[in-house]
């Protein structure tokens, strides 16, 4: 079999064979760009100009690595199965599905999967964030990049070194000893336990495949190339896509008034209501992490079942039950809210922060999947052990009226990014990947929050 690929916005057709990993290739990285005409590129049948989708090599090898299962140890979940493009980079699940499910966005099951511990992290404008997942495992501090997982070469930032912690995780992508591949084969990740290892062994699998090889060439002229150009040119293609200031905000920051209601929203916001307090960089998230008590549900971190948290990677008490602050950017779009979805609506989880205590008594069950409510536990004994080292900022929210509660959702709303509220099921999503592999696309239906 013979591919044709174009690599870059100008250069020539690259003739490639079958990949010698047995893989069929057949895929699309997107309609080549005549020198005279320019921009539109065709990216998995959205047509959509030059701001939107860059056409560079490696914006096109980070995007197609981005939806391709070739990553994970049996080959059956990708970046995209979660971090669902349309979906907002989310999912609309109370906590996320790792290897074995099936199915994409609101139609994702267990099957034979793992249920995670928490909600899907959305991915807007994370470049320069130094703390990373809700409990900030990885994170840049004064002694270097601090990961839960020891790196390859090659890699330099958060963002860089998140890329290899859900692929090296067992429930999350690398799957068990004895698993089969996709494509008939032996998992021989799962076998692997040094993460370094694990690293070369998904580099291996990428650069076997012919036109890997010719794009991390083209995107990475004269490198030794390893696991690290993965990762780079992953975090390019998230950064391209949605490292976006384009929202109502953003205008009003430039001269261009918010609508009467987000207005008033803004003013409680930065003040009496106290949210800027936490919510307090240009994301409107933080790098602190505050416990908010919120009933906890799920197969939990620890051996006793629970989810602790900022306490997991510090050790700290008082860091039990704290998770990181989260960025508000489209927040309205990526429900559910809260580290493990214990909110259906933003409403709720807003005004959880106003009362947790009468928020925990009257937390509704019906918001979750039968499976996990029959989980959680809302007793005394546990509400006591939750609560013992409850957020002190929490007392400096001022009590909102339903008005203002409406005023400070419309505000929230006026953090929606232009480019997200207008996104389609098709954009960015490539046709094919280089694997042959299934590509994870929206089952159908409109985004579950816009």
């Amino acid at each position: 079999m013979v591919l044709l690929v174009a690599i870059g916005c100008e250069s020539e057709w690259v003739e490639l064979s079958e990949s010698p990993t047995g893989f069929s290739t057949p895929f699309d990285l997107g309609a080549r760009v005549p020198p005279d005409t320019g921009p539109p590129l065709d990216h998995g049948g959205a047509i959509l100009d030059a701001a939107a989708v860059p056409a560079d090599s490696r914006f096109r090898l980070g995007q197609l690595l981005f939806f391709d299962r070739v990553l994970s140890g049996n080959m059956n979940v990708a970046c995209a199965t979660c971090h669902v493009p349309f979906a907002s980079t989310t999912e609309p699940l109370p906590l996320s599905i790792g290897e074995g499910g099936t199915g994409t966005g609101p139609s994702r099951a267990v099957a034979e999967g793992h249920i995670l511990p928490r909600n899907t992290s959305a991915l807007f404008l994370r470049v320069d964030t130094p703390a990373l997942f809700w409990d900030g495992r990885v994170e840049a501090d004064l002694g270097g990049l601090q990961t839960p997982v020891d790196q390859p070469p090659g890699i330099a930032t958060p963002l860089e070194a998140l890329v290899l912690v859900p692929i090296v995780d067992r429930a999350e992508m690398r799957g068990q000893p004895g698993d089969q591949r996709a494509d008939g084969l032996p998992n021989e990740l799962a076998l692997l336990e040094d993460t370094v290892a694990i690293a070369d062994a998904v580099f291996a699998r990428v650069q076997a495949i012919e036109a890997y090889d010719a794009l991390l060439h083209a995107a990475f002229p004269g490198e030794a190339h390893g696991f690290g150009h993965l990762a780079r040119a992953i975090v390019h293609f998230q950064v391209e896509l949605w490292d976006r200031e384009d929202s109502a905000w953003d205008r009003f920051r430039d001269g261009e008034p918010l609508s009467p209601e987000a207005e008033a929203g803004r003013q409680l916001f930065f003040g009496r209501a106290g949210c800027a307090t936490c919510h307090s960089d240009s994301d409107f998230g933080s790098d602190t992490f505050h416990n908010l008590g919120v009933p906890p549900f799920g197969p939990g971190i620890g051996d006793d079942g629970l989810d602790e948290g900022r306490h997991e990677v510090t050790g700290t008490t008082g860091d039990r039950f704290a998770f990181r602050t989260p960025p508000l950017r489209n927040v309205r779009l990526t429900g559910p809210w809260m580290h493990n979805g214990a909110y259906e609506t933003l409403e709720g989880a807003l005004r959880h922060h106003l009362d947790p205590s009468a928020a925990w008594d009257g937390y509704d069950l019906s918001q979750l999947p039968r499976t996990l409510a029959l989980e959680v536990r809302l007793d005394t004994e546990r509400k006591a052990e939750v609560f013992a080292n409850l957020s002190p900022e929490l007392d400096r929210i001022g009590a909102l009226s339903e008005p203002e509660i409406a005023q400070l959702l419309a505000f929230l709303g006026a953090l929606d990014g232009d480019s997200e509220l207008l996104r389609s099921p098709d954009t960015a999503v490539p046709a094919f990947v280089p694997s042959g592999l299934p590509v994870d696309v929206w089952p159908g239906g409109p985004h579950p929050f816009r």
